[in-house]
């Protein structure tokens, strides 16, 4: 029996060899979120130490199939896990850990982005003091630092050296526990603060040249074109059109105004504004079908020469420099090696399209940046791909028998006949892509931005359309005449599509139900999707459909999250408190945004309400005053400390006792005070209240002992930040900054 067993598997193991490379992507994959998943930081030695003995293992025992396979894929998670420590350790810098207020900051402009009324500009080669702590040494100086400039006087390119006075913060930890946490990506991206400046940079003379390198060169260089190209835009494009034309030309979505940003994500489109495998490949398109239409033409190089590879050749170059143009950001980067992939397999003669090419990509991409594996972006482009690569193998078959019947009649009949057979081939194959992208990024947009966009299918197909066959085409016209000063009149055709698309996508986003606001999905329920999804694609054989089992296990596990029954802040101004309904109710209807925003989020809930008004409680026992608030909960009374002179009531009627102020008293009916000190060393606290009358707390700042934890109090500090309006509001614009980027979720 067990060797029955054991032959099966190892037949069924066998019959998945065409798909081995997507499952060593997937075990890459595995050994990389291992990683994340780990409460302390890790040593290097412990991936390398696991990748060598499994791989000696393997060899020893590498006559028996099972055990090879079995070993060879703990050696492929190894190596994820190996790969992701060392990038951990390679990007290691320093991160604010206080609020700076009216720093003055000497640095040279790395990167600039256009918004509609400012810049935001990445400064690096950083020199910062402030009164109340002097110059910052070298080991408490971030490496970058990215300042938004409400005023600019002279125009700052990439390379000029400046020097301004801005309110810096660090990196917004997570907003809730178990969130998003922006530090952890700031710490990849080098950035080690964030903040405003209301004053115009003043430029300064460079420090002395320290050396030239190429890359260093070619990256600024880049930069530079991108800029151009966006104030060009700007000064000949009315604003939210230039804004639309400057995400899909140079990858700037921050141009976008807030309505379209909205009406974009609310309608199913946000991803046309991320240049991504959908825009490499129609800018390759248009390059490799545009150069061998035209060498088509040309009977001596069409009949002597390959002039395909010439076109391949010429259309990856095409999709680099766009790529580069872009920024390279990682939707950009998977799908610049898609497209690598793609045009050197039509170089070798092999087919382009197949699950080996994101294989491929995917290793490449989680070997060079790891943590891009836990990112919203990474997550939903691959997922898309490998959902349009599986329909497409799978439906390859069918689509060609349908182009080619009728092909055979030579009559007017015949003609009509493939004309209209081919346009519904066409018509079919965008409802399917856009159904098959649509299911495979929805377990990801659920978890990432807890809601699903439930008109997406149609506004995908009328937009996708427009930007492929329209506005890309003018894009890439505008770009060639731009050198030569004739963007005019193609600026003028790529306007209508933009204006298009933004149509499109407000006639979505403002139909009745448009968005359907989805529960926080559990860590575990997206897992099990992922798990499910790639089992569907990967696996040959009756087998795949046990997948769907583990699918619909994962959609189900939204109904299992409990969500928190009261919340406070880390800045200690706003606490949430559920009612009876299921709904938070806040005490403040403005404090901290980005918070509110994100607890609302979670809980499916749009609308912020208000604390009850005293004598008028949502439950029996609740009552609010302008001092003090008092709930009936399952352990007894909660009471909530407004303010100082909230203290003492709270302390004496409370058992659980929150206070937004610092507490220097007894509090002799509290069984547990939670005050504004722990509130600012610990951030978010959740609480949740249990039917047997006790409670659990988790607090946002419990994330283990890694590089990019906030550390309040690092070599001996302790004192606390005592907070200014000015400070309270670089914090506001600082967590905007950094929650509402292309890939943070606001988790």
């Amino acid at each position: 029996m067990a060797e029955s067993l054991l032959a099966r598997a190892e037949a069924f193991i066998a019959a998945q060899r065409p798909n081995w490379p997507g499952w060593a992507a997937t075990m890459l994959g595995i050994g990389v979120a291992l990683y994340f998943a780990l409460p302390v930081e890790p040593p290097l030695w412990w991936g390398i130490a696991a990748a060598g003995v499994s791989l000696i293992l393997a060899v020893a025992l590498r006559r028996r199939a099972l055990v090879l396979l079995v070993l060879a894929a703990v050696t492929v998670a190894a190596l994820g896990f190996a790969a992701a420590t060392l990038r951990t350790i390679t990007v290691e810098a320093p991160q604010l850990y206080r609020s700076l207020y009216r720093a003055e900051v000497t640095g040279r402009v790395l990167e600039i982005e256009l918004l509609p009324r400012s810049q935001r500009v990445v400064f690096d080669s950083l020199a910062i003091s402030s009164e109340k702590t002097g110059l910052l040494p070298p080991g408490e100086t971030p490496e970058r630092v990215r300042i938004r400039l409400a005023r600019v006087v002279e125009p700052l390119r990439i390379g000029d050296w400046v020097r301004l006075t801005a309110d810096l913060q660090p990196p917004s930890p997570p907003a809730i526990p178990g969130g998003f946490d922006f530090r952890r990506q700031a710490y990849f991206e080098g950035l080690g603060g964030v903040g405003f400046s209301l004053q115009p940079p003043l430029k300064i003379p460079p420090p002395p040249e320290t050396g030239f390198s190429p890359v260093a060169a070619g990256l600024a260089w880049f930069d530079a074109l991108r800029l151009a190209i966006g104030e060009r835009l700007q000064a000949q494009l009315p604003g939210p059109t230039a804004g639309m034309a400057m995400a899909l030309m140079v990858g700037n979505q921050r141009a976008l105004t807030a309505a379209d940003v909205a009406a974009m994500r609310d309608s199913g489109l946000a991803h046309l504004t991320s240049i991504s495998g959908l825009h490499i490949g129609l800018a390759a398109g248009i390059f490799f079908f545009g150069l061998r239409a035209a060498l088509a033409l040309i009977p001596p190089l069409a009949l002597r020469y390959d002039i395909k590879k010439w076109a391949a050749v010429f259309a990856l170059a095409g999709a680099a420099f766009y790529a580069g143009l872009a920024g390279l950001p990682v939707p950009t980067q998977r799908a610049l090696l898609m497209s690598a992939v793609f045009f050197i397999a039509i170089l070798v003669d092999r087919s382009p399209i197949s699950l080996r090419a994101i294989a491929v990509a995917a290793i490449i991409v989680l070997l060079w940046a790891p943590e891009v594996l836990v990112g919203a972006s990474f997550q939903m482009s691959f997922a898309a791909v490998l959902g349009l690569i599986c329909a497409f193998e799978a439906t390859r078959g069918l689509f060609t028998r349908w182009r080619q019947a009728g092909q055979e009649a030579p009559d007017f009949l015949g003609r009509l006949v493939r004309v209209t057979q081919r346009g519904s081939t066409g018509l079919a194959a965008l409802i399917l892509s856009s159904l098959v992208a649509t299911v495979m990024t929805a377990p990801y947009a659920a978890y990432h931005f807890d809601r699903l966009a439930v008109y997406g299918i149609a506004a995908n197909m009328l937009a996708v359309p427009l930007t492929g066959f329209w506005v890309m085409p003018w894009a890439v016209i505008v770009l060639i005449a731009m050198p030569f000063g004739l963007e005019a009149w193609p600026l003028v055709a790529l306007g209508w599509g933009c204006d298009g698309i933004i149509r499109i996508a407000h006639f979505f986003a403002d139909l009745p139900g448009a968005t359907l606001l989805v529960p926080a999905m559990p860590v575990w329920g997206l897992l099990a999707m992922s798990a499910g999804l790639i089992w569907l694609c990967l696996v040959i054989g009756r087998g795949r459909w046990l997948g769907l089992a583990i699918l619909l296990v994962g959609v189900m596990s939204p109904l299992t999250h409990e969500a928190p029954d009261i919340l406070a802040s880390g800045n200690g101004k706003l606490v949430a408190v559920k009612d009876a309904e299921g709904n938070y109710r806040f005490n403040s209807g403005r404090a901290a945004r980005i918070a509110a925003e994100t607890w609302l989020r979670r809980n499916a809930q749009t609308e912020r309400l208000p604390f009850p008004v005293t004598g008028t409680g949502s439950a029996g026992g609740d009552s609010c005053g302008g001092a003090m608030c008092r709930f009936a909960t399952t352990v007894g009374y909660v009471t909530v400390a407004l303010n100082e002179t909230g203290i003492a009531p709270a302390c004496w009627s409370g058992r659980l006792v929150i206070a937004l102020e610092p507490v220097d008293r007894p509090c002799p009916s509290a069984e547990r005070v939670i005050d504004f000190f722990d509130l600012w060393r610990h951030g978010t606290h959740a609480i949740w209240m249990k039917a047997d009358g006790s409670y659990r707390i988790e607090r946002a700042f419990d994330t283990g002992e890694r590089p990019w934890k906030l550390q309040r109090f690092p070599k001996g500090r302790s004192e606390p930040e005592t907070e200014t309006p000015a400070t309270a509001a670089a914090g506001a614009i600082a967590q905007e900054d950094g929650l509402i980027s292309t890939d943070a979720s606001g988790r």
